[in-house]
């Protein structure tokens, strides 16, 4: 009889359970930490929520588009950057704008017949440089080029085609501050300076003062 292999020697080998202590341990904190995140995740919408608003809020009031985060004390640790949205023309009506090109342009309208069927065609080059025309004027007019008459175009609107966001970045180490932005708020946690666990609280809005007795 041949000597067993090592792989069957490893199988034959039983599966040694770990230290119960220290599984219970790893268990009970990996769960004490989930609920402690599910907690902050929480309150990190409202906060989040809050914060969106009043930097639309301060935009409107003042076209600011950036912001330094400080602590208590003044110490800068991160900044925030409004990026604005875009927006651009497109034909969101679109028998209204051909029954435009039609009566007003008829030259850049036709018709192509496709069997059991006829379509309208209006000039592709022509519709891309009304839509030129609309964004460059930021409204749906267009002046016709060689009379110089504006026309409202119908069936044609400014989309947003992105929506505004806000970018947020924690400060880097450096000279002056040898610290980075997220070992400060550490540190100030440490230290009791910084106090995360409370609710924020939050001033109502007008609306909402308005209603209250």
């Amino acid at each position: 009889m041949s000597a067993p292999t090592t792989a069957e020697q490893a199988v034959e080998k039983k599966a040694e359970a770990p230290d119960p202590a220290y599984l219970a341990a790893v268990l009970r904190r990996r769960q004490a930490m989930r609920a402690r995140l599910d907690q902050a995740e929480a309150l990190f919408e409202d906060v989040d929520r809050e914060a969106v608003r009043l930097l639309d809020q301060q935009y409107q009031a003042a076209k600011s588009t950036k912001a330094d985060i400080t602590l208590g004390d003044d110490t800068q640790f991160a900044t925030v950057t409004r990026v604005g949205g875009t927006a651009e023309a497109k034909v969101t009506d679109r028998e209204a704008f051909e029954a435009w090109v039609r009566d007003t342009f008829p030259d850049r309208f036709d018709f192509r017949i496709v069997p059991a069927r006829t379509e309208v065609v209006v000039d592709r080059a022509f519709v891309d440089q009304v839509l030129a025309v609309v964004d460059a004027a930021r409204a749906p007019q267009y002046a016709d080029p060689e009379t110089g008459e504006v026309h409202d175009v119908p069936g044609v609107r400014i989309v947003p085609s992105r929506s505004r966001y806000f970018r947020w970045t924690f400060s880097r180490a450096s000279k002056r501050q040898p610290l980075a932005g997220r070992e400060l708020v550490a540190e100030a946690l440490a230290e009791g300076h910084l106090d995360l666990e409370s609710p924020l609280a939050v001033e109502a809005a007008p609306a909402e003062q308005a209603d209250t007795p």
